[in-house]
């Protein structure tokens, strides 16, 4: 995984064609215009998720999901969120993969916490498990983007 600030994401350039267009996409600021639902940038290789009022949760209503397609990109337009990540290696497969959805679940420990600010990004590889929206401070609506990549 990768985690830094929105106005870094240039350093990553050059690992894919795909991730070059989020790049281009997410610096632009265009995903703030976005429409609930799926917005296409370039067709299956790179599209981004706006969920339609997400709620922040508590620890214990999370879960780990992961993916073998693509690579998620989770960014804040307003509010804040943590998300948790586990290794694939500690972590326990609940729910086959879905290939269709490309996403598998997991149980697993936190590891690491990730606090998501709109300066901030967190970028996930496929096998990496992660647990998005957990709460910062009281749980609450917040406004964010998931990009999503193809490998």
């Amino acid at each position: 995984m990768i985690y830094g600030e929105l106005k870094d994401l240039n350093q990553y350039r050059g690992i894919s064609k795909n991730l070059d267009k989020a790049i281009d996409y997410i610096l632009a600021g265009s995903y703030k215009n976005g429409v609930p639902g799926k917005n296409i940038v370039d067709g299956d290789n790179v599209y981004f998720n706006f969920p339609d009022h997400p709620m922040t949760k508590e620890f214990e209503d999370g879960f780990f999901e992961g993916h073998k397609q693509y690579i998620d990109i989770h960014i804040v337009i307003e509010g804040e969120e943590n998300l948790g990540f586990v290794p694939r290696s500690e972590s326990k497969l609940t729910q086959k993969y879905d290939e269709a959805g490309d996403y598998e679940l997991f149980d697993g420990e936190i590891k690491n916490l990730f606090h998501l600010t709109p300066e901030r990004f967190v970028m996930f590889f496929p096998n990496e498990p992660h647990m998005a929206l957990l709460k910062v401070g009281e749980v609450k609506q917040i406004s964010k983007v998931i990009f999503k990549v193809l490998v």
